[in-house]
């Protein structure tokens, strides 16, 4: 009931109309004889006239319901374009009993590649029927042109399509014909050739060129702007990229005409030719627009950039007085200024970065939002542990935990401070090694500083020795002191210092302490220390041995106190 309320006389007439022509479609493209074609045809004709006469037959109440069924408004087909040989032929708009125009044009497609591939003349012939506009290739079907299908915008009529399609069909077969020719294409390949050879040489021209001139500014500049340092080399940079940017310009108008000119050499790709002035005239015509639609915008972007600037340089001219001593700011010193300079201008440019942000061309596109989502998604989830170790540079350089030239040890690492960076701490060892140490890690270890002495005095340098009770303390700390005055690289005042830091079962440890004079000769120093305490007790007789006991000695191990002040030890 449904179908008969909503079929009007209109449609019982085109399926009327339909029994006339679907020989037609449903026939064959390849010629055949007529006897053969009433052999073949008359039992599908029978059938199709009598499945006719039943669809009309149910069909002929249907106006009477028509009357009061209110059918969905029809929704016009996507159009298709039949295309041959990389041409565009004519566009389908409309449905041919239930054939939707995308359908249409690629049988039209494969029917015309089937009738060139004949090889026949390919004489194109067009007829008019009650349906529309028949289109033959040497006698054959390959497609119809409907009502439906001409443009209603601009009142195309029939003769108008004939003309239009007629000339751009000849105009692909001839093409078609043309590609298979070998003659045409090898010397279409020759020219090819030579097309790439004359974009190389024009462009090794050009470059030679833009060398010989980028040579002539800097010396015309060098002669005219000789006290002007800093403006002659900002000119030349801003006359430099200019001259690139006109370069690249050149290039493409080159690269743009060979290709024009290679395309036209081949039919299959003469269209790109024809179309290609015109996609970059648009693409030109396109950037023009939106640069001056943009103008205002970038006007803005580019004084909040000015504006940043200009702080910066403010921020530079600041950390330059205190780093010479000028004077002094928020207790900023001389360690920590350059530091803090770049902290201020990392911090001025995130936010004229975050001002001009609304001013850039197409900031409020969804694209141009879901890549500041994805950048600042990955900066979260991959920086977490970037962050920390800039977090711990800044801390050190600010708590003065380290110096550029101190000598420290963390954990295993021993050596001079190179760099306090702002991830991470470099340490040259003395075998010449430079270790690099995370920031984090130093504020998670013990950091032992060997040049921060009490009252800015040189850094101490210790050695130790343990020496049986058998022989007298006091000629122990004239020998070490002797082999201190001995090392020349050690400072004489403060005067060195021995101490007893042990009373051991068998032995006394005693410890050395003197300043150093080069903190960087550390370990040669300790060496040649070492050195001089064997010979001190070589000369005196004193082994430098730590006795142990399985059994009591058979005397007291103890020194007589007329030996307390055997040589070099002096008596009070």
């Amino acid at each position: 009931m449904h179908l008969f309320a909503t079929t009007t006389p209109e449609q019982v007439l085109e399926l009327g109309k339909a029994a006339a022509i679907i020989e037609t479609e449903v026939a064959p493209a390849k010629p055949r004889s007529r006897a053969r074609r009433e052999r073949e045809g008359a039992p599908m004709q029978n059938l199709l006239r009598v499945l006719l006469l039943l669809l009309l037959t149910f069909l002929a109440p249907a106006p009477a319901f028509a009357a009061n069924a209110v059918g969905p408004a029809p929704v016009a087909p996507p159009p298709a374009t039949i295309k041959f040989f990389n041409r565009d032929i004519v566009t389908l708009r409309a449905s041919y009993y239930g054939v939707l125009p995308a359908d249409r044009a690629a049988q039209a497609a494969n029917r015309i590649r089937e009738a060139v591939a004949r090889d026949g003349p390919g004489a194109v012939k067009m007829v008019t029927t009650p349906e529309g506009l028949n289109v033959t290739i040497d006698g054959v079907y390959v497609f119809r042109i409907l009502d439906g299908d001409l443009d209603a915008e601009d009142g195309q009529t029939f003769d108008e399509a004939r003309a239009v399609v007629g000339k751009r069909l000849d105009a692909a077969i001839e093409a078609a014909h043309s590609s298979i020719r070998g003659g045409e294409l090898a010397w279409a390949l020759v020219l090819t050739l030579a097309a790439a050879a004359a974009f190389c040489l024009a462009v090794w021209l050009l470059a030679r060129g833009r060398r010989w001139l980028r040579q002539r500014l800097d010396t015309y500049l060098t002669r005219r702007l000789r006290i002007w340092e800093e403006e002659r080399t900002t000119l030349a940079r801003v006359i430099r990229t200019f001259g690139h940017f006109v370069f690249l310009g050149i290039v493409l108008v080159i690269a743009e005409e060979c290709l024009r000119f290679v395309f036209r050499l081949f039919p299959y790709t003469r269209p790109w030719s024809e179309k290609l002035t015109g996609y970059a005239v648009v693409i030109a015509e396109q950037v023009a627009g939106a640069a001056v639609e943009a103008a205002p915008d970038l006007v803005m972007v580019a004084l909040i950039a000015a504006l940043a600037q200009f702080a910066s340089k403010i921020l530079a001219a600041t950390a330059h007085g205190i780093a010479v001593g000028r004077y002094r700011l928020l207790g900023i010193d001389a360690d920590t200024v350059y530091l803090a300079r770049r902290l201020a201008t990392v911090i001025v440019w995130l936010f004229a970065l975050a001002m001009a942000y609304p001013y850039f061309p197409g900031a409020s596109s969804d694209a141009f939002k879901g890549l500041s989502v994805l950048v600042g998604l990955m900066l979260s989830l991959g920086a977490a542990g970037l962050v920390g170790q800039a977090a711990g540079g800044f801390i050190l350089t600010f708590a003065h935990v380290l110096r550029p030239g101190e000598w420290v040890r963390v954990g295993d690492v021993e050596g001079a401070v190179v760099g306090v960076g702002v991830f991470s701490t470099r340490i040259r060892t003395p075998l010449d090694e430079e270790v690099n140490v995370p920031n984090s890690v130093l504020l998670g270890s013990v950091t032992r500083n060997f040049s921060r002495p009490a009252a800015q005095a040189a850094s101490i340098l210790e050695t130790s020795v343990t020496i049986g009770y058998s022989a007298p303390w006091r000629q122990v700390h004239a020998m070490l002191l002797d082999a201190a005055a001995r090392t020349p690289e050690l400072e004489r005042e403060p005067p060195p210092e021995v101490l007893q830091t042990a009373l051991s079962d068998f032995y006394v440890q005693y410890s050395l302490r003197a300043r150093l004079r080069d903190q960087h000769r550390r370990a040669a120093v300790l060496s040649a220390l070492n050195a001089n305490v064997q010979d001190a007790f070589n000369e005196y007789g004193v082994q430098i041995m730590s006795p142990h006991y399985v059994l009591d000695a058979a005397a007291p191990v103890v020194v007589p106190k007329t030996q307390w002040f055997e040589p070099p030890a002096a008596r009070p």
